[in-house]
């Protein structure tokens, strides 16, 4: 019976797409596909959302980038993570940048941008197998 349980909690987990973010007074539940970036602040980190809202989580970014790893973000500078969904264009001047949607420009940082340029060539022409 214990098995059985068990496997449903992993089917209904692999369905939540919300990410638990502690803050000093608690913790927020937000939709992953909702977060338009993330922002270091030495140990800290700031959420950006869709809506204008923004979370302060009592984790620091390094956290993330590897609670994120199987979700849409990428890290494009030290202090950045970007929703890859939500970026619109990206920009050669200036060392490189990106817009996202909401018109919001992050540079890229040069150790990051060739991880980035690849994704997006990727997207474009996957490679068969």
């Amino acid at each position: 019976m214990q098995n059985i349980e068990d496997s449903i909690l992993n089917v209904k987990h692999r369905k939540f797409h919300k990410l638990c973010i502690p803050t000093q007074r608690g913790f927020e539940l937000v939709s992953v596909s909702e977060i338009l970036y993330l922002e270091a602040d030495n140990s800290y980190t700031t959420f950006y959302m869709e809506a204008g809202v923004t979370h302060l989580a009592t984790k620091s970014i390094g956290f993330y980038e590897t609670e994120l790893e199987n979700d849409p973000f990428l890290r494009i500078h030290q202090s950045f993570i970007v929703n890859i969904n939500k970026v619109k264009r990206y920009v050669k001047a200036d060392n490189g940048y990106i817009i996202l949607s909401t018109g919001k420009a992050i540079r890229v940082s040069r150790s990051k941008k060739e991880a980035l340029l690849e994704f997006f060539k990727l997207g474009r022409n996957p490679k068969t197998s």
